[in-house]
């Protein structure tokens, strides 16, 4: 069984300099698809210039799509991985378009809570 742990960014940022990349795994595939309709919606392509398929595994070409959009919006270091970092930087418009594709993604709940305004 995994164990699950939670740990400040200041803490990841010293496992990271000690151990190099450490990937983070969030344990919702609706927010994993919802961040790759995101990415779509947002015009973000992989390497390869194609769409994200949403299927809620966050494998390279997520990584890739999500990087570039970390660059566009400011956040620092880019590093591929959906967390605080990228959700703070986030203009509120977007915040709307990614509350959106949860919702679209998600369970009857994700929805009703999105119809509700309640995310």
């Amino acid at each position: 069984m995994a164990k699950r742990f939670i740990i400040s960014e200041e803490e990841r940022s010293d496992i990271r300099s000690i151990y190099g990349l450490v990937t983070e795994q969030n344990e919702s595939p609706e927010l994993k698809k919802g961040i790759q309709c995101f990415l779509n919606k947002k015009g973000h392509r992989d390497d390869k210039n194609q769409p994200l398929k949403v299927d809620g595994l966050l494998g390279d070409s997520v990584k890739q799509a999500l990087s570039k959009y970390q660059s566009k919006i400011g956040v620092y270091p880019v590093d591929g991985i959906w967390g605080p970092a990228t959700q703070s930087k986030m203009p509120d418009s977007d915040v709307q378009i990614f509350k959106s594709c949860v919702s679209q993604e998600g369970s009857i709940i994700d929805k009703g809570i999105h119809f509700l305004g309640l995310d």
